[in-house]
């Protein structure tokens, strides 16, 4: 089963994906409320691919160290940091991310994505 590292504040948001992607789509999900913990975990489990929740704008700087480390499994960011000009979605792929995904999201469009990114496709954009 693949393995979901969900980087998240927000932990209703957490709980829901965790549930949906248990249920529909055979993934099992890890939830921490950091960068600095994911990068923990991942020193210690492995994780086949990484959701990000930008929530804020210091996240960016979170995202962009972590979509860079070597050897570190590809990353999907989520975020409601949205611009008509794309600049943020140029930021995120610049940072090494796999894929770009907008907020509101359905959870079976994260699915979609992670399953996608999974089957090594990158520069996915969902905005």
């Amino acid at each position: 089963m693949p393995h979901v590292l969900l980087v998240s504040q927000d932990r209703d948001s957490c709980d829901l994906y965790k549930e949906w992607f248990t249920r529909t789509a055979n993934l099992h999900t890890t939830c921490m409320s950091t960068i600095s913990q994911a990068t923990r975990v991942l020193g210690h489990h492995a994780a086949d691919v990484v959701l990000i929740d930008v929530t804020t704008f210091e996240h960016w700087k979170d995202c962009a160290s972590f979509g860079l480390l070597e050897g570190a499994p590809p990353v999907v960011v989520l975020t409601g940091w949205v611009a008509a000009d794309g600049r943020f979605r140029r930021r995120a792929f610049d940072a090494g991310c796999a894929a770009f995904v907008a907020k509101p999201c359905h959870p079976r469009v994260l699915v979609t994505v992670l399953r996608r990114v999974l089957d090594g496709e990158r520069f996915i954009s969902m905005a």
